[in-house]
């Protein structure tokens, strides 16, 4: 699903702004709603709390995103000196890594051609 969150410092007033997302769920309003929450209670003392204003959704269809899922057969590895997470797609099984805390996903070097941008579910 493809939206764009409405987001604004809370109680504050400055001008709001957009945040694009691209996210395999089935709620964006719902995921917007517990982002923001979960940022607020873990703000740093030089943060501000968010409220979000408003959720506008540009594509439904969650087909063609990656379902990620971490590898269970270990704990994260250190890669070139980062610590890594390895993950893969449930659907596509094309393989990544994901660093730090990061929801971001670096696909493999032997995945990075443009058709695995999006995913090919494997027909069982």
């Amino acid at each position: 699903m493809k939206f764009i969150m409405k987001v604004n410092f809370k109680g504050k007033d400055s001008e709001p702004w957009e945040e694009t997302e691209e996210r395999n769920i089935e709620d964006a309003q719902a995921w917007a709603e517990e982002t923001i929450k979960r940022f607020n209670a873990g703000l740093r003392p030089h943060e501000k709390p968010r409220e979000l204003i408003s959720v506008k959704v540009l594509d439904h269809d969650n087909n063609g995103y990656h379902d990620w899922r971490k590898r269970t057969n270990g704990m994260s590895v250190v890669f070139h000196g980062s610590i890594v997470d390895l993950m893969y797609c449930e659907k596509c099984g094309i393989t990544g890594k994901r660093y730090g805390l990061s929801e971001h996903i670096t696909r493999d070097s032997k995945y990075k051609a443009k058709k695995y941008e999006t995913c090919h579910q494997i027909d069982e």
